[in-house]
């Protein structure tokens, strides 16, 4: 029997009535039963496959049922946008069975905030970032706002789990625990990730209740693929424009510099209209995309992974995709962003500019079509974070004693591995450097610690990540977007006027006011793209050995090639036979030295790397794919290679972290013993489990021009 039954009488009757729904889908019935028996779960479902009503209708029902009162669920969101394209239609189903939902971020009026504040609904809307700032927030008493709280749901859950923000988010979960002192039900949701049980134990936290998966059988994804070799830009552009003309298209590219740089070259296109979807765009241009695409019939949206997190802009014809995305999680993001009308089939079109990208997107797409999908590893010894939760709660109580602390963060996922002494060392590291003070046992932030995070009513400590500074653009009082101070303080003013493209169009800087972080504009004729300072992109293991395997065998691809990318892929396997056998590694002599063909992946290769860098004395130059060692000696290098096996590899990697970089891994870390620095580093830049892996297994074969020896 379907799960609707247990649904309250008056949502049951809105859905019918109000929706025109005869029936639950799989997941939202599979989803009520786990909701409504009290479980936390991870709710599993494609992109437009229901997740929301699957969490939303049974959480609305329980309170109904239970008649609870205000705020009685909070829904997560990781980005703003995601927060506003969700909002009417979480309002519209909370509105039709009597109950409202407000959403809450830093871009809503605070009289708007202080009313709700004072008359509560029954869901809040917001990111853990504005959940902190109302946890410290001076005039609002999160005990009494939060006392009735019963259940979170975090949608795209997998967006939080593997990084800092998921571990400030579970943090956030149990602080709320405590003030509402009831075992709060977790829901998370996601369309995309390989362990969605692991990430069920994380969010599981301190909470005792059972946890349930809801993944319901699905039928195998209909996908009408294509992959096509552009090395000229002008055929990108070209090829660009005449998929898009007539359809409503999204273009997903790798960078905020990419994207200016392609809308610009298609905002010549004929018949095509054109717009930037980015971080850096400002809000009210990216609205006015998404409405126009939302309500228009053609339109193309050239976007970074902002466009990757479900938000809806209504039916969409087609995804185009220049170059690849790093991982095979982005690309169903987005080819799920597709073929949701009956009848229409989710697609992809690739426009691969480079060789190494055009076997990477070949790669992709055959680990999608055999259903496979990167696991996300959540931290669970995060002492940075914990210092940031530290100083947050000293904020929240208004002083707290150190002993109290496991208490507000006891089960939280990200600290499940630190023990009793690293916590108490990190405490007497922020005493001793100032971030701390103590007064009869109580800790208050320090001099240093205002100094670090008190300006502007405690701002850099409302996020656990940082972002460089930046000027926010304005066109007289049309903000633009805003840029990375950087960019504009490196400009030359011997080269002339600093012009430059942004949200799509060009212009020409008149004035920097960095006091106030503001930068004035005026229209300009051209304009080069900015350059936004981010960590670069590396390819994991399993990515870079499918590509190996793509240069070796045949697959599925020949399906979805062109003839040019087919005639390029035949030559690059020609180009690379004998370098990418099954069971060994290749390390090549080249005329200026080696080259080591490792399909090893970013972090593993940096390793590597840094290994051979204090064996040789000669610097190597790291790859996802391989590494080179210039004027190398191929019995040097495979030496050096041989010798690899010996090194202990966390030695080395904190030899090599602490050597490339005391930067800002953490805004955080200046709080951290230098023994958990030196750690953090090392985890964040190294991967030493995989770098032992791959030892273990490695045979090295080498190769010579002329062949195998």
């Amino acid at each position: 029997m379907s799960a609707f039954h247990r649904l309250h009488p008056r949502l049951k009757h809105a859905i019918v009535h109000d929706l025109g729904w005869r029936s639950l889908r799989p997941v939202q019935d599979l989803a009520t039963e786990a909701i409504l028996d009290g479980n936390n779960c991870v709710v599993l479902a494609p992109t437009a496959g229901g997740k929301t009503e699957a969490s939303f209708f049974p959480v609305l029902s329980d309170i109904l049922t239970l008649d609870r009162a205000a705020v009685a669920a909070i829904y997560l969101c990781p980005i703003r946008a995601l927060l506003n394209n969700q909002e009417s239609r979480v309002q519209s189903y909370a509105r039709m069975v009597g109950l409202d939902a407000f959403k809450w971020h830093g871009d809503v009026a605070a009289t708007r905030k202080r009313r709700f504040v004072g008359q509560p609904t029954h869901v809040l809307m917001t990111t853990p970032e504005s959940l902190e700032v109302m946890l410290m927030s001076g005039w609002i008493d999160a005990s009494t706002l939060f006392a009735n709280l019963q259940s979170v749901i975090i949608d795209e859950v997998h967006a939080f789990a593997g990084d800092d923000r998921g571990a400030h988010l579970v943090s956030l979960l149990e602080r709320l625990t405590a003030f509402c002192e009831r075992d709060l039900q977790r829901i998370g949701l996601s369309a995309t990730v390989g362990n969605p049980e692991e990430i069920g134990r994380w969010l599981q936290g301190s909470s005792g209740r059972s946890f349930r998966l809801v993944d319901p059988p699905r039928p195998r994804a209909q996908r009408r693929l294509t992959v096509d070799f552009c090395p000229d830009p002008v055929q990108v552009a070209t090829g660009l424009a005449a998929a898009a003309k007539g359809t409503k298209s999204l273009i997903f590219v790798e960078s905020r510099r990419q994207a200016e740089r392609v809308a610009g070259t298609l905002s010549h296109a004929k018949d095509l209209d054109v717009f930037v979807h980015h971080s850096a765009v400002a809000r009210a241009d990216r609205q006015r995309a998404e409405a126009q695409f939302e309500e228009g019939d053609q339109a193309a949206i050239v976007c970074t992974s902002t466009m990757e997190l479900g938000i809806d802009v209504g039916d969409l014809d087609r995804v185009l995709q220049i170059d690849a995305p790093a991982t095979v999680a982005g690309f169903l993001q987005r080819i799920g962003r597709t073929g949701r009308r009956e009848g229409a089939v989710a697609n992809c079109s690739f426009f691969c500019q480079k060789p190494e990208t055009l076997i990477q997107a070949i790669a992709i797409l055959r680990l999608a079509e055999r259903g496979w999908v990167e696991d996300v590893r959540p931290r669970r010894r995060a002492l940075h974070v914990l210092a940031h939760q530290v100083l947050a709660l000293s904020i929240q109580e208004g002083g707290i004693s150190r002993h109290r602390i496991t208490g507000w963060l006891a089960g939280a996922s990200p600290f499940e591995l630190l023990d009793e002494c690293e916590v108490q060392s990190l405490i007497e590291t922020m005493l001793a450097r100032d971030i701390l003070h103590s007064e009869r046992g109580v800790l208050t932030l320090g001099r240093r610690g205002e100094s670090l995070y008190g300006r502007q009513n405690f701002f850099e400590l409302y996020a656990v990540f940082s972002a460089p500074p930046t000027l926010r653009v304005l066109h007289g009082k049309e903000e633009i977007g805003t840029l990375q101070a950087v960019f504009v303080q490196l400009h030359d003013p011997a080269e002339g006027p600093l012009r430059f493209q942004l949200s799509g169009r060009s212009w020409e800087l008149t004035y920097a006011d960095f006091g106030r972080g503001v930068a004035y504009v005026r229209e300009a004729d051209r304009g080069k793209p900015p350059v936004w300072l981010g960590t670069p992109t590396l390819l994991s293991l399993e990515l870079c050995q499918e590509m190996k395997a793509t240069l070796r065998e045949q697959g599925p691809e020949g399906a979805w090639l062109s003839e040019h990318a087919a005639h390029e892929l035949s030559q690059l396997r020609d180009d690379y036979d004998g370098l990418v056998e099954a069971d060994r590694t290749a390390l090549e002599e080249r005329p200026d030295g080696v080259q080591w063909h490792t399909f090893a992946g970013g972090g593993i290769n940096r390793l590597l790397a840094a290994g051979l860098m204090e064996l040789t004395h000669t610097k190597w130059v790291t790859g996802s794919l391989s590494l080179v060692g210039r004027d190398m000696a191929m019995a040097d290098a495979r030496e050096a290679i041989r010798k690899l096996s010996d090194v202990d590899l966390y030695d080395l990697a904190e030899r090599s972290a602490e050597g490339v970089s005391r930067g800002q891994v953490s805004k955080f870390q200046t709080c951290l013993p230098a023994d958990a620095e030196l750690r953090l580093l090392v985890d964040t830049l190294m991967d030493v489990p995989g770098a032992r892996g791959f030892l273990e297994g490695v045979r090295v074969v080498v190769v010579g021009r002329e062949g195998s020896t």
